[in-house]
């Protein structure tokens, strides 16, 4: 590292400036496009910063965070595995959000040790917490933009100078947009929900409530004429607040409002209690006096997307802890369907009713897919160790820690904290951690310690690979995708008219089958039975080896069978779907022979001689003629895929491996430097 004084000095100083620009200058960024992108280009600034010191301060804690980068790096390795019960749809875009998302974490890592390292005299306690103040009100103004122009869009300078491929992708564009708020119909009805400056909603709800700690904080500390100009900005606050919708903010400040509660309680603070209390009681009476008193009890009646999250976390869970449960997937998979349909999916009608990828709709859930059990347990070992630390609340840092860390926690099922979130979460922890007492000074790792971590995580990596290949099994997949013809129909005679007051005759026809129903046929037993008997392969492993899906609204069935490379999967595939079409052509001949004989039951109950029953026996001669002449067609084979290699690779077993060696080595360097020291 750099030793001289000019240059560590002129970068701390740049390093300072940045800092307060970077967050300050949030708006501007947004409307260039930039607010998502400046954040990680301040970590460069600060990592030059701490670069160019003599001795970099680590916090005692640190260690549990490190860890679990090497987890998130590790993922790198699983990117292009496939999950189970997702789809395998994997690109290049998978590498650029592991990047984005790789690059946050480092980012706040940065930040955290940039902190730590910067003294109180250098950069005081007071200008830390006023620059996540200015976010808080940021955030706020963004907010009543939001509601008061929801429709308030413009492309900004990235998206016009980012090359076409990135445009396209739409989680690139989403980050470089500049949208007042997203219009969704929560209650039934357009709402807007804002977001400026930030790219989705919850984000925006969840800066807020964290930087709301940081905005009470620096009220403390300032003068009488300062908080009587904090108390307009609170009010206006409620507005976006309450009109956003958003549960989990609403949650966590009840959560903080509670906690402030108890702390005063502790402190036998009776005065501020009281005040606080009847403060708390004029908000809610002014609440429930207002229309925001209705929008609160109308979102409370309308859970919306409780179900939807609560099937979206189990199938999360369930597939990492299926597929990769030491290190994840690396990142999100997509889910085919819905979870009440398998040709389900989102319309511009509905854009809630498609199900959103695997590892999303919580922090917590993306840190367990993507991560892991393993790396997951690092990543909450972190932040409650930090919590462990600052919740007796004995000076103003360690109070406002407390609280955006219980705030981060409490938001960790609802919202996708990477980003600015956990940016402020760092500062807080950062704050506190130049308090005391001291960590640790990095230091360059010696040789025979890089040594043991390597080797073992080499061991780890060979074994990982060995397992793997040793016990996967050799399989191979093919699939056939089929469109089905509609079941015979006629017009419906209680449509028709009657004269001289004949009764209507009442036929009724059956519902039409849905795609599920027809996926239903294809795996029934009569089907699957035929085909593993014209294919010689048993009727338990054939249902196992199945799998159905559906493009999203369509009447398109594929059929994907997946076996051991010594049976024919092509060719069992392709039986099955004939049986399949076989027994959906007897049901709909069933059905037709039916609906003729209800048909002509109808047309032997009129009365010939009565012109009053013409029309009627006109109507039911022609829709026995049209069943009778019109072919029953199931439907048809479109194609064919090729037979791919299903046979899960190795990598999950070598990421997993590396990742248990890993963990050796450092457990055996710590055992050895603990044995050295008690000598």
């Amino acid at each position: 590292m750099p030793t001289s004084g000019n240059p560590e000095r002129a970068a701390a100083r740049v390093a300072r400036r940045c800092w307060v620009i970077a967050l300050v200058g949030l708006p501007v960024w947004w409307l260039l496009g930039l607010a998502t992108v400046v954040p990680l280009l301040l970590a460069a600034v600060l990592a030059w910063d701490l670069w160019t010191r003599r001795r970099i301060m680590l916090p005692a804690y640190l260690g549990w965070w490190l860890l679990f980068l090497v987890w998130v790096l590790l993922g790198a390795i699983t990117l292009w595995q496939q999950a189970p019960g997702a789809v395998d749809d994997g690109g290049s875009g998978r590498a650029l959000v592991f990047g984005y998302r790789f690059g946050w974490y480092v980012a706040c890592t940065i930040v955290l040790v940039w902190l730590v390292n910067t003294t109180p005299r250098q950069l005081p306690d007071q200008v830390v917490r006023r620059v996540i103040a200015v976010v808080f009100v940021v955030a706020v103004t963004g907010g009543l933009l939001g509601i008061l122009a929801p429709d308030f869009a413009f492309t900004t300078l990235a998206e016009r100078v980012l090359p076409g491929g990135l445009r396209s992708n739409g989680f690139v564009a989403t980050l470089v947009s500049a949208e007042a708020s997203d219009v969704q119909h929560v209650l039934g009805h357009p709402e807007p929900r804002p977001k400026a400056p930030f790219p989705f909603t919850n984000t925006w709800g969840s800066v807020i409530s964290l930087t709301l700690v940081f905005f009470l904080a620096m009220l403390r500390e300032a003068t009488p004429r300062q908080r009587w100009l904090a108390a307009p900005i609170l009010a206006a606050a409620a507005v976006p607040v309450v009109a956003s919708l958003n549960r989990g903010l609403w949650l966590a400040l009840a959560a903080g409002a509670l906690g402030v509660l108890v702390l005063m309680a502790l402190h036998r603070r009776a005065g501020a209690l009281i005040g606080l209390i009847v403060a708390l009681l004029v908000a809610g009476v002014l609440l429930t006096g207002t229309p925001l008193g209705s929008t609160i009890g109308e979102r409370l009646d309308n859970p919306h997307s409780n179900d939807r999250r609560s099937q979206l976390m189990v199938a999360t869970v369930a597939s990492m802890t299926e597929g990769s449960p030491v290190v994840g997937f690396g990142g999100t998979r997509n889910v085919e369907g819905t979870f009440t349909s398998i040709a389900g999916g989102a319309t511009p009608d509905c854009p809630a009713c498609g199900v959103p990828p695997l590892g999303t709709q919580g922090q917590l859930w993306l840190v367990l897919f993507t991560q892991g059990w393993v790396g997951a347990g690092f990543f909450l070992a972190f932040f409650a160790l930090g919590l462990r630390r600052t919740f007796r609340c004995r000076t103003t840092n360690e109070t406002v820690a407390t609280f955006v860390l219980a705030i981060f926690l409490l938001q960790l099922t609802v919202y996708d904290t990477l980003g600015l979130p956990m940016l402020v979460v760092m500062v807080a922890l950062g704050l506190v951690a130049r308090e005391g007492p001291p960590g640790s000074y990095a230091r360059t790792p010696r040789p025979r310690d890089l040594v043991t971590v390597a080797a073992l995580s080499g061991i780890g990596l060979t074994s990982g690979a060995v397992i793997t290949t040793r016990h996967a099994e050799d399989l191979r997949s093919s699939s056939v995708t089929m469109v089905l013809e509609p079941a015979a129909s006629h017009l419906d005679a209680r449509d028709l008219p009657t004269w001289g007051g004949a009764p209507r005759v009442d036929v009724t026809t059956a519902e039409p089958a849905t795609v599920d129903t027809e996926a239903a046929v294809l795996r029934s037993a009569p089907v699957v039975a035929r085909a593993g008997a014209l294919t010689h392969v048993p009727v338990r492993e054939l249902d196992d080896a199945i799998s159905i899906t559906a493009p999203p609204h369509t009447t398109v069935l594929v059929l994907t069978v997946t076996l051991p490379a010594v049976r024919d999967a092509d060719e069992v595939a392709r039986t099955l779907a004939e049986q399949y079409l076989v027994q959906r052509r007897d049901l709909l001949t069933a059905l037709r022979d039916e609906l003729k004989g209800r048909l002509a039951a109808e047309l032997a109950r009129t009365d010939r001689n009565d012109p009053a029953w013409a029309g009627t026996r006109a109507y039911l001669r022609t829709a026995i003629d049209r069943l009778a002449s019109r072919p029953v067609a199931a439907g048809e084979v479109l194609r064919t895929s090729p037979v791919v290699d299903a046979t899960q690779g190795p990598m999950i077993g070598l990421a997993s491996g590396a990742g248990c060696g890993i963990l050796a080595g450092l457990t055996l360097v710590r055992l050895r430097r603990g044995r050295a020291r008690s000598r």
